[in-house]
C-alpha cells in the first residue's frame, strides 16, 4: 500500500512504543525522591539528590534513543547503507528529549486522573514524533514539509510542558537552569537542522541555549504564574531560533523580523488571555 511507505516497520514501531510506554508507566509506582545530601561548594550549600529515581528519566531517554535508531533504520534508503546510522543522529534528538521531558513531568505530577491523561497522551506523542522523524528522512516524501512543521511544533510544545513543570515545582534554581539550557540546546539544534535542510550550527545552538538560561533566570523573579512563565520562555526560544535561521539563510531585515514580530503578538495575546482566566 502507498500509505505504508510513510510508516516505519510496524513491528519495530509497536515494540519500541510499547516498551517506552511501559517504562513511563513505571514512574507511577516509583516513590518520590526524599533522600538528599548536602554539599558545600565555595561556602554555598547545595541539596543534591542521588538515587535511582532521579536518574530514571535519563535511563528511559537512553533506551528510547536506541529504540528510535532501530525503528528509523527500517527506512528503505538506509537499509542498504551500513554507514547510514550516523545520519540518524539528528533524528533521534526529539524522540529522546520527548521521553525525557515526559518522564520528568510524570515524576513531578500528583498521582491522580490527570496523571493518566498525560501518560496516555505522552505515549501517543512519542509515537507521533517517531513517525514524523521517519518521514523527514527522505526529502522526496510529500509529507516531508508537514512532518518538519509538526516536529518543530511538538518540540516547542515539549519545552512549554517542561517550563510549566519546573515553575510549578519547588526545585532550586541550580536545578532549573541546567534543565532549561539542556532542553533549549537540543530543541534549537534539531529545529535549525530542519529549517536549514540539514545544517549544523553549534555556535548558534550554544548562544541560544545560554540566552534561554539567562532569560529563565530573569523571569524566575517576576510575578508570573507557571503558564505565563512557560509561554514567555517558549516564545523567546522560538524567536531566538527564528532569528538564527534567518541569519543563516541570509534573509533581509524585513523578512528576518516578520516571524519574531508575529510570535511576539501571539505570545502577548495568549498571556493576556491566560491572565483573565
Amino acid at each position: 500500500m502507498a500509505f505504508n511507505k510513510y510508516l516505519p516497520d510496524l513491528n519495530r514501531l509497536s515494540l519500541v512504543t510499547a516498551l517506552s510506554t511501559l517504562l513511563l508507566g513505571l514512574t507511577y509506582a516509583m516513590p518520590p525522591s526524599v533522600n538528599e545530601s548536602t554539599t558545600n561548594i565555595f561556602g554555598v550549600y547545595f541539596r543534591i539528590d542521588f538515587n535511582l529515581f532521579s536518574f530514571f528519566p535519563f535511563l528511559i531517554a537512553i533506551i528510547a534513543t536506541a529504540g528510535s535508531l532501530w525503528v528509523l533504520r527500517s527506512h528503505p534508503h538506509l537499509q542498504e547503507n551500513p554507514r547510514g546510522l550516523l545520519k540518524l543522529v539528528p533524528n533521534v534528538v526529539l524522540p529522546a528529549l520527548s521521553i525525557f521531558i515526559l518522564s520528568f513531568t510524570l515524576r513531578e505530577m500528583a498521582r491522580n486522573n490527570v496523571w493518566w491523561v498525560v501518560y496516555v497522551l505522552g505515549s501517543a506523542l512519542f509515537g507521533l514524533v517517531l513517525v514524523a522523524e521517519y518521514n523527514v528522512l527522505d526529502l522526496r516524501f510529500e509529507t516531508h514539509p508537514l512532518a518538519s512543521l509538526g516536529l518543530i511544533g511538538l518540540s516547542h510544545g515539549l519545552f512549554l510542558i517542561l517550563a510549566v513543570v519546573l515553575r510549578t515545582g519547588r526545585m532550586r534554581l541550580y536545578v532549573i537552569i541546567p534543565l532549561i539550557v539542556f532542553a533549549a540546546a537540543f530543541i534549537s539544534l534539531r529545529t535549525i537542522n530542519l529549517r536549514t535542510q540539514g545544517g549544523w550550527k553549534p555556535e548558534y545552538v550554544l548562544i541560544i541555549s545560554l540566552l534561554a538560561g539567562q532569560i529563565a533566570v530573569g523571569f524566575q523573579y517576576f510575578f508570573l504564574n507557571p503558564l505565563q512563565y512557560a509561554l514567555l520562555i517558549t516564545a523567546l526560544l522560538y524567536i531566538l531560533i527564528s532569528l538564527a535561521c534567518g541569519i543563516i539563510q541570509k534573509l533581509k531585515i524585513r523578512e528576518l523580523l516578520v516571524e519574531p514580530a508575529l510570535m511576539i503578538l501571539l505570545c502577548v495575546s495568549m498571556i493576556i488571555l491566560v491572565a483573565r482566566l
